[in-house]
This record gives structure tokens, sequence and C-alpha cells, in this order.
């Protein structure tokens, strides 16, 4: 499985999981132009008796959010009958809301044996693949030969546990350095008469220009600075594990770093509660976070975490509400590597109780296949869903989303349209130059010998130390409490585990 190279694309709408995850890129690697005319399916690019050998099968797809009519429609027409030709299956797609994801009645339908597949993350395969409920498809890889060309190694390693894959990654695109730029209305900057902004000092002039002028705006539309913010409160090249463990990327070691007992912690929390005071989070962000993203999408801040794709992400959504809007990313230091987790966006694992588990991995394949199948899935048919112009630049007719965007999306085969221009392209086409892949990635932890004390301290972090690190609270007076809690939930034992199981992992990684 080797990484592919070619010219970078875009995601063409914003998405739902712009703040955990984060999104996107792609690039051509097929100059054909697109799909089949109005009302016929795309070819495949493949022998039309592709999957005349193969038995009969029924497969589920549970997808996350809302389904439109014309996914609806798709899944029993020009999607049902290509996945028929290619495979020889029938594919039902459930639609569950976000809130069933990792848990719910995704559990539920795990638990029951249901014959399934659905993406998931490397935290959730760990719990999962530890209570028996996902398949080994390290016997079916082979079943995704278009997809192993499309997708990166370290995606793949990504979702391993002891040498063996339990989630077939989908996506290819620059995921390096996700949230350690800041995402700045560059219309409102040049309001302020500035041009750029390249340190705290000035992101804090940023916003003190701009709130003399436009007094009803919020600053900094998130409660999680932590990464674009390290070029001031340290000299580590830091990269998370999850909320509690921390790496020195600039360490040639396989040293963990406990994040909420480090100086590092200590010098971040007092820079957010400063923000605080000062209104760059609103306080109201203390009782309703998710008001900062609606007050982001709607145009109503002035800065966000950002991405390699969220420059055109947001766009496509503040647009509607400021059409004026121009959003760029700036890093607000520079001197260290960007840091990558691999390419893709999300990945796919099937349920331990699945007839047919390489029919599964045969359908994630077709997704990543060629240009003419993705653009079937990701827009639709050419003439009715979608046009495109003599450069291969694309023009929704239909505004239903399909399949996700975010998940598709493989900088091989993603489309732009004409709004992206041609200097963000320029920049997308380069931002993972000179990236890292974190020495983390691909390690797993199993949290079975620490489980009682990770949910102690998951309680721990919910009240006391994410009001911290988000500001709301003042450190010098809530952390000699908040560490109180943290050593009588176990944080010292789940270190210890961590660092073990990490030291022996690494061990073997080099």
């Amino acid at each position: 499985m080797k990484k592919k190279k070619g010219w970078l694309s875009l995601l063409l709408s914003a998405v739902f999981l712009l703040s955990a995850c984060s999104q996107g890129n792609n690039e051509s690697a097929n100059s054909t132009a697109g799909a089949g005319s109005e009302g016929t399916s795309p070819s495949a690019g493949s022998d039309n008796k592709a999957g005349s050998g193969l038995a009969p099968a029924k497969l589920k797809i549970v997808l996350y959010g809302d389904e439109s009519n014309r996914m609806k429609a798709l899944g029993k027409s020009e999607f049902h009958d290509v996945i028929k030709k290619e495979i020889n299956a029938e594919v039902e797609f459930q639609f569950l809301p976000w809130t069933e994801y990792g848990g719910g009645k995704t559990d539920l339908m795990l638990s029951t044996g249901e014959d399934f597949a659905t993406y998931t993350d490397s935290n959730y395969m760990v719990k999962s693949v530890a209570k028996g409920l996902y398949t080994d498809l390290t016997p079916y890889v082979d079943a995704a030969p278009d997809l192993s060309k499309n997708v990166d190694e370290a995606s793949f390693s990504a979702f391993q546990l002891d040498g063996k894959q339990y989630a077939i990654p989908v996506g290819n695109k620059p995921n390096s350095a996700e949230f350690y730029s800041v995402l700045v209305r560059q219309d409102l900057l040049e309001e302020a008469n500035m041009t750029k902004v390249t340190s705290l000092a000035e992101l804090e002039q940023f916003y003190d220009k701009v709130h003399a002028i436009h007094p009803e705006l919020i600053g900094y539309a998130s409660t999680d600075a932590r990464r674009m913010l390290q070029y001031d409160y340290t000299d580590k090249n830091l990269y998370w594990q999850n909320d509690f463990i921390a790496l020195d990327e600039s360490a040639k070691d396989d040293q963990i770093i406990s994040w909420f007992e480090s100086e590092e912690f200590k010098s971040y929390a007092k820079l957010m509660h400063g923000w605080y005071e000062k209104g760059i989070i609103p306080k109201y962000a203390a009782t309703n976070v998710p008001q900062l993203q609606s007050d982001w999408n709607s145009g109503k801040a002035m800065f966000w975490a950002g991405t390699a794709a969220r420059p055109f992400e947001g766009a496509a959504t503040i647009s509607q509400a400021v059409p004026e809007a121009k959003l760029v990313n700036y890093f607000l230091g520079s001197g260290r590597p960007k840091i990558s987790r691999g390419t893709y966006s999300s990945a796919f694992f099937v349920s331990a109780a699945a007839k047919d588990p390489e029919r599964y991995v045969m359908f994630f394949n077709l997704l990543q296949k060629n240009q003419e199948l993705y653009d079937l899935f990701a827009y639709g048919i050419e003439g009715t869903d979608f046009s495109l112009d003599d450069k291969g630049r694309l023009t929704k007719i239909t505004t239903d989303p399909l399949i996700p965007d975010w998940l598709l999306m493989n900088k091989n085969f993603i489309r732009f349209d004409n709004t992206v221009p041609d200097d963000f392209i320029a920049g997308y086409k380069v931002w993972d130059d000179g990236a890292i892949i974190s020495k983390g990635a691909g390690f797993n932890f199993d949290n079975t010998p620490v489980k009682n004390e990770e949910t102690k301290l998951n309680g721990v972090f919910t009240e006391y130390l994410a009001p911290i690190g988000s500001g709301f609270s003042d450190y010098e007076s809530a952390y000699p409490k908040a560490l109180e809690r943290l050593k009588s939930a176990g944080i010292d034992k789940y270190i210890a585990e961590y660092q073990k199981q990490f030291s022996e992992w690494y061990a073997k990684q080099q």
C-alpha cells in the first residue's frame, strides 16, 4: 500500500466534523471528466462482468446525520445499479443521528449481532475490538486494491492492533497541522488595516481593532487553542494522543507527557484565562459551547482553529450570511515541522456478525476506486446533480448531500468549484510538504488494565480540567483542587500503564 501523489483538490461544502475531526483534501489521478449523462449510471472503468462471478450479497452501511431525499433516490437507483454490477451486492444505507456514533444505537447493533459496517475512530475501535465486536479484516485487505493505491500506508497502520487490520481507512487528504493554524476572517483583518497575523500579539491586536469596529462580533469561536498557541507557551512540538497524553515530536524518544501535570498546561491555561477575561472567548461559552459554532457559521466570529481545507469549508457556510467573507490560515510562529496522523478521513469497520466481510471491503474499495465512481457517490449524476466545465470545475445543480463529502474526500478525485481561488489551490497542493508523521501514529492504547481509572479521569476532566483549560476558571485558584481529584482518580496508574504500552510499541517500530 503506497501513497499515490497527484494534484490536490478540495472539499465542496461545509461538513459536520469541522470540530472533530477535521477535514480536507484531494487530488485528481484521473483526467476523465466525470460521470455518465443524465439518467444513466457512470462507467466503472472496469470489466462490466466484475461482479458476475460473485454470489449475491446484502450489505448494510450505516451513515450518520440526516439522509437527503436525493440520497434516498440514488440509493434505490444509480447507486444500487453500479454496486450490483461491480460486486453483485445490494446495499441498504441506514442513517442514524450523530448522537448514536461511537456508542448508543451503534453499540446496541454491535452487541445484538447485526450485520453492518460503519466508520470508527481509533479509540472506539480499541474498545470495540476488546469486546470482540469488530471483524478482523486482515484476510480481506487485498479485496480493496484500488483503495490501497489511493490511501496511504500510514492510514492503514492507524487502524491496526497487534498487526491486524480492524478498519479500512477511507479518504486521502492533507491532515498535517490540524488546528495548529489560526483561521482568520481576512476581510475583517483588511478592514482593520492589517494584512496578516503571524504572532499572538498580532492576533490580539486584530481582535482589539475589529472589536472597536464591530463590538457585536465575538473573537475566538472555540474553547480549545492548545495547538495554535503552543508557539507562545512552549518550545516543544506537542501533539496530543488524547485529552490526557501529549508527545513532544521534537524529541527522539518514547516519553509521554501527562498534559495536565505539565508546566506547558499551566502556561496555556493562563493564556486562555486572559482571553476569557478580555472577551476574546465570550462569557456565554462557559455554559453554551455549541453557540460558538453557530456564531462562526453565521459570520459572527473573527477567527477559529484552522486546517488545510477550512478556508474553503468555512467560507462555503459563512458566505451564505456574509457573502464578502474570506478566510485565510496563519501560523503564530515558525520553525516546527507540521505533524500528521495520516491522510485518512475516517475508517470503516465491519461488525463481527457480518456474513460476508470481504464483500464489505469490496464496497469500501468502490468509494476510492476511480474518478467516475467517486463523482457518483460524492456528487451524483452529471447533468442532473452537477455539471463540469472544460477545466473540470464543478457546479452543483442539486444541493442535497449524498455520501458525506468529508468521508470520501480524496485528493486524487475531489473537484473544486469555481469559487475556490487559485492561490488557495496552490497552497493546498503543498500544505503537507515537509510534514512529519507523528511518532505515535498507529499506536492504539488498550485501556483494559485502567478502565475504571479512565472513567474517573474523564469525570475529573469534564468537571475540573476542561473549565481551566478553556479559560473559564483561574489556574492558580482552581488547579490545586483539580490536581487533587486527578490524583485520587488514578492519573499516576493511568500514565504508568500508557507509558508501558507505548514504550513497548515504540521499541518495535525502531
